[in-house]
């Protein structure tokens, strides 16, 4: 019979595909583990989270606890595949639901650039749902960038540029491209606002995704003023909260136009 500790382990836990990771103890965690395995016959591993995420790569490190011991995840959402290590390459399963509500504004023949872009989630998301649009991904991390490029490969997803580069400075070539930019960098998403007005076209949507203890009005203040700094009108099209963070903080994206 379980104990108290595995059956609150059991329920805290984010499925990738064939890899469960679970937020527990150790000792409360191999008993979860046991439980998982034995009740999704699609899930092989399961990893335990180790620490919070950090780093300018944004990586967590986990613990192997039962199963094959494997990090690779094959990840299937939206009816696109992803395969990552855990290790090297952020991903979250949460933001499954802004994915799709973002694939489902963009319109034909788009110009979308997705600063962050990790394995490439939002981008081919994006890129599969809407052919005829043009979809530049940008990440960092070699790591990522690497699964990115092999995720490309594996959605058929012609149609996505992958640059391997800083988000504080795109490539020169992309000034003035986008008619729709995605910032899914919530805890320093603030820092990198100048560098997608540069990347935007003369009218351009923005989806900014940050962590607040406010509910974005600082945020939206910040922004404003950059904006008009830089030549550019905008306007708060939405505000939605994505997930609670902590008892004081959540994160949020902020939907907004810019018009130079």
């Amino acid at each position: 019979m379980l104990g108290i500790k595995a059956e609150q382990a059991r329920k805290g836990y984010d499925v990738l595909g064939n890899i469960a990771i679970i937020d527990a103890e150790p000792k409360a965690a191999k008993a979860a583990a046991g439980l998982i395995l034995s009740t999704h016959k699609n899930i092989t591993t399961v990893l335990r989270k180790v620490g919070a995420v950090s780093g300018k790569y944004r990586k967590r490190k986990y613990a192997y606890v039962l199963g094959k011991r494997n990090y690779v995840a094959r990840y299937t959402e939206n009816g696109s595949t992803f395969i990552f290590d855990v290790r090297t390459a952020f991903f979250s399963s949460r933001l499954a639901y802004e994915r799709k509500r973002i694939c489902s504004l963009v319109g034909e023949q788009e110009r979308v650039f997705v600063m962050f872009a990790g394995v490439g989630p939002f981008a081919i998301e994006i890129a599969k749902s809407h052919r005829q649009s043009r979809v530049v991904a940008l990440e960092l991390n070699r790591a990522a960038f690497g699964y990115l490029a092999k995720n490309i490969s594996l959605n058929k997803t012609s149609n996505v540029v992958p640059i391997l580069g800083d988000a504080l400075s795109p490539p020169k070539e992309y000034e003035g491209f986008a008619s729709r930019i995605i910032m899914p960098h919530p805890s320093d998403s603030l820092r990198f606002f100048k560098a997608a007005l540069r990347i935007s076209g003369p009218q351009c949507s923005i989806h900014l995704y940050l962590f607040t203890e406010d509910g974005g009005a600082s945020a939206e203040r910040e922004l404003a003023s950059t904006a008009a700094s830089m030549g550019f009108s905008l306007e708060v099209t939405s505000k939605r909260t994505v997930r609670t963070y902590s008892t004081k903080i959540s994160e949020i994206v902020i939907d907004m136009k810019v018009r130079k």
